[in-house]
């Protein structure tokens, strides 16, 4: 995917036939002030972009519902991943669990020998908050050592319940209950 932005750094003249840029239907969004040279980051990737050393589409195999007992439950494989992938994964599951009626989605996240930094337990922190409204339940497998700090922090910072389990098959019966909630 190739993602495109105004660099208003330069400002050469387009070789069309408008006069100027706002009696061009295709610029009329941009703001008056803005430049017209466009950069293409695949070609020339910026430090700002989160997502620029993963591919996002290894992220979004990470992130799929599966039917657990009759019930539709989101699984979200952070397993193995280092912490470029955790934040991408954790963006995709954002994404898809957004698109679901508020109260509806059973989030089941699969930690197992993730890696964690600093920025990508921001990001899981600021990810698993907005996911609240959507969230009927959530459970976690593969917490151990030091990432139970980090999974206790989550729920601080959260105020979310998100049980853990030793397993999938626990986590998945949990999830599939009908008195399982937030």
């Amino acid at each position: 995917m190739t993602a495109y932005a105004i660099d208003s750094t330069r400002n050469p003249q387009p070789p069309h036939r408008h006069r100027n840029r706002q009696d061009a239907p295709y610029f009329r969004h941009l703001p008056a002030n803005a430049g017209i040279a466009v950069r293409c980051f695949a070609m020339c990737p910026l430090q700002t972009l989160s997502l620029q050393s993963v591919d996002t589409s290894q992220a979004a195999n990470r992130v799929r519902f599966i039917i657990h007992k009759g019930k539709r439950v989101l699984s979200i494989d952070y397993s193995h991943s280092d912490a470029e992938m955790m934040k991408a994964v954790a963006e995709e599951g954002h994404r898809v669990i957004a698109l679901e009626p508020p109260n509806s989605v059973r989030t089941l996240n699969d930690v197992t020998g993730a890696s964690f930094d600093q920025e990508s337990v921001e990001a899981l922190k600021s990810r698993v908050a907005a996911n609240a409204p959507y969230v009927k339940c959530a459970a976690v497998i593969g917490i151990s050592g030091l990432q139970r700090l980090i999974y206790e922090a989550v729920q601080m910072f959260t105020k979310r319940s998100i049980r853990a389990f030793s397993s999938r098959e626990e986590a998945l019966d949990y999830l599939a209950e009908d008195s399982a909630s937030r």
